[in-house]
């Protein structure tokens, strides 16, 4: 399985989280809500969650951390927020970009 494509979306506001992300997996299937943090090692890339009844979060997918594509995903994700970030001239996206939420995605190109 291989990473075909990255959408991104900047987050509004302060919070650690930048960005949200849409990856597509073979041009087959697209995963939404991946995020893009601002940790206190730097960006990471966080998989999509859900908060429980109990007020934690949850991940919804999980990655083999050894098979290749968690850090194929973290690679190619952190590369599109990069460049994202390097068009638009600041960390808080292009005009019209911004998501306080991760949004429902169409498919990626």
């Amino acid at each position: 399985m291989k990473v075909t494509d990255v959408v991104i979306r900047m987050s509004k506001g302060s919070s650690k989280i930048k960005a949200f992300a849409v990856v597509a997996f073979d041009n087959d299937f697209t995963v939404n809500a991946f995020k893009v943090v601002d940790g206190p090692n730097g960006l990471f890339v966080g998989s999509p969650s859900q908060k429980g009844a109990d007020g934690k979060f949850y991940n919804t997918i999980r990655m083999k951390r050894d098979s290749g594509i968690s850090s194929e995903v973290t690679e190619k994700v952190l590369a599109k927020y990069n460049e994202t970030v390097g068009a638009s001239g600041n960390d808080t996206g292009a005009e019209g970009q911004e998501e306080d939420v991760p949004p429902e995605f169409d498919e990626p190109a």
